[in-house]
C-alpha cells in the first residue's frame, strides 16, 4: 500500500529538523535514506522511488536544498530552509506544507464545499511557486465562494417573508459579491440573539476578515491595478483563511439544522 505524498512530505519535514540526523545523500545504514525509512513500519516503508519523488518535492517548494560542498557526491546533504524549518515546526495551518495544509482544511471542514477547496488549492500552490498575487486572487475566490454558500443557508434559514427577497439578492448576477455581503450583514446583525453564543460571539470578527479578504484581494487584486502582494502577507492571508473557513462552515451547519422560529420584521 503506497503512502499519501502529505504523509511523505510531513514526515520527512520532521525528520530534517531533528538534530543531529544524518541527512548525507549517500547509500547504506548511515545515511539519510535508512534514517528516512526508519520512521515508518516495515508494511510501509516508503521506496527510493517514493523518497526521491519526496526530497524534490521539497525541494521544488523551497523548503529543502542539498548542499553539495563536500567533494563526494554521497556526502552532500540535504537540509532544511528558513521556510521548511518554519513549517516543520509549525503546529498550526502552515502553507508552506501544502498537502498537509490541505489535509487539515479538509479535516477541519469535513463538508467543505469542492468549489472553494478547488480555489483553495490552487491558492496553496501558486503561493508555494511563489506567485503570491495569484495566490491572493485565488483565495479570494475560495472566500467568495464559501460566503455565498453560507448566505444562501441563511436564507432559507429566515422566515417565509424575508427568505425570497434576500435570496434573490444573493443569486442575482448584477451584483457584486460586496454589495451582497454588505446585505447579509445588515439582515444578520439584528438576528444575534437567535444564534448560539459560541457562532455569534466571534461573527464580527470572522465577517470583517473574510471582508477585508474580498475587498483587497478578489477585487483590487484581481483588476490589473499593479497591486502587490509580499510572501509574508500570503501566508498569513492563507492561515486566517483556514480559520474564518472553519467558522463560516459552522454558521452554514446551523443554518441548515432548522428555519428561524422567531419571525422578525
Amino acid at each position: 500500500m503506497s503512502i499519501s505524498t502529505t504523509i511523505l512530505q510531513t514526515t520527512l519535514l520532521k525528520l530534517l529538523a531533528k538534530p543531529n540526523i544524518d541527512t548525507r545523500l549517500g547509500g547504506g545504514r548511515h545515511y539519510f535514506t535508512e534514517a528516512f525509512r526508519s520512521q515508518f513500519a516495515a508494511s510501509q516503508k516508503p521506496t527510493l522511488r517514493e523518497i526521491m519523488s519526496t526530497v524534490w518535492s521539497l525541494v521544488g517548494q523551497g523548503l529543502a536544498y542539498i548542499d553539495y560542498s563536500q567533494p563526494a557526491p554521497e556526502n552532500w546533504e540535504l537540509l532544511l530552509t528558513n521556510a521548511g524549518r518554519s513549517a516543520a515546526h509549525d503546529e498550526e495551518m502552515n502553507p508552506d506544507n501544502s498537502g498537509d495544509y490541505l489535509e487539515r482544511l479538509g479535516a477541519k471542514v469535513p463538508n467543505l464545499n469542492p468549489t472553494v477547496l478547488q480555489y483553495a488549492r490552487e491558492s496553496v500552490v501558486a503561493y508555494n511557486s511563489r506567485c503570491y498575487l495569484a495566490s491572493a486572487v485565488m483565495l479570494g475566490v475560495a472566500s467568495e465562494a464559501a460566503f455565498l454558500e453560507m448566505a444562501r443557508s441563511f436564507g432559507n434559514w429566515l422566515p417565509d417573508g424575508q427568505k425570497q427577497k434576500f435570496l434573490k439578492i444573493i443569486d442575482d448576477p448584477r451584483l457584486n459579491y460586496i454589495a451582497k455581503f454588505l446585505d447579509f450583514r445588515k439582515k444578520i446583525e439584528p438576528l444575534k440573539s437567535s444564534i448560539p453564543d459560541e457562532l455569534s460571539g466571534s461573527m464580527s470578527l470572522t465577517l470583517d476578515s473574510v471582508l477585508d479578504l474580498l475587498r483587497v484581494y478578489r477585487n483590487e487584486a484581481g483588476h490589473p491595478t499593479g497591486k502587490q502582494v509580499a510572501r509574508d502577507d500570503a501566508f498569513v492571508n492563507l492561515q486566517m483563511f483556514a480559520r474564518y473557513l472553519e467558522k463560516l462552515y459552522a454558521l452554514k451547519t446551523f443554518f441548515d439544522s432548522g428555519p428561524l422560529t422567531t419571525s422578525t420584521s
